[in-house]
């Protein structure tokens, strides 16, 4: 089939049909053009490429409204049973209405991406030896009263503590260790 010149009328009939499909291929065959044309006079025209942009939002924002519509009002689908369709007295199909939480989720993650969590700026003790996770942990507690940090953001921040004293206390274990196998070896002949 011979594609024709992107006339003004192709042109509007191929955005038209993209802002309606979100489909280039869908769009070339309404217009009656080919691909390589449209793309070509994208990268030519920059009138063309802003259209050709909006008319991919529009679309986009129908995909969105269709999805929002079945995570929110839900489908109605037959009911079924046994494999057969459950018919009401008059013999018309029992409808259900389906929702779809996998879109609602989808959705959500689109327009409320999870909040990057702040800086927090909060000075712990020393911690040189076990016995500095004491002082660690009232620091903390002092630390939420006075609003420096959230509850959440002090269990975070003692989690880190007790991984750093068990990290001090293994290499305390491990020197000891080596100091009593040092010991052993110049007690040898």
């Amino acid at each position: 089939m011979k594609r024709l010149k992107l006339t003004r009328e192709r042109r509007e009939r191929f955005l038209k049909a993209l802002a309606d499909t979100g489909s280039v291929t869908a769009a070339v065959a309404v217009a009656a053009t080919s691909r390589s044309r449209v793309y070509d006079l994208r990268k030519a025209d920059p009138v063309f490429a802003a259209a050709w942009e909006e008319a991919e939002e529009i679309a986009t924002d129908r995909l969105e409204e269709e999805a929002r519509r079945r995570a929110v009002e839900g489908v109605p689908e037959p009911l079924v049973s046994g494999g057969k369709i459950i018919r009401d007295d008059d013999g018309q199909p029992i409808a259900i209405r389906r929702y779809s939480d996998h879109l609602l989720l989808a959705l959500l993650k689109a327009h409320r991406p999870p909040r990057r969590e702040r800086a927090v700026r909060f000075q712990l003790p020393a911690l040189r030896s076990a016995s500095d996770a004491a002082s660690a942990m009232a620091a903390l507690t002092a630390g939420v009263a006075a609003g420096e940090v959230t509850p959440g953001e002090a269990a975070e921040f003692s989690n880190l503590v007790e991984a750093y004293i068990k990290a001090l206390e293994a290499s305390e274990f491990d020197q000891r260790l080596r100091t009593v196998e040092e010991r052993k070896d110049a007690k040898r002949p």
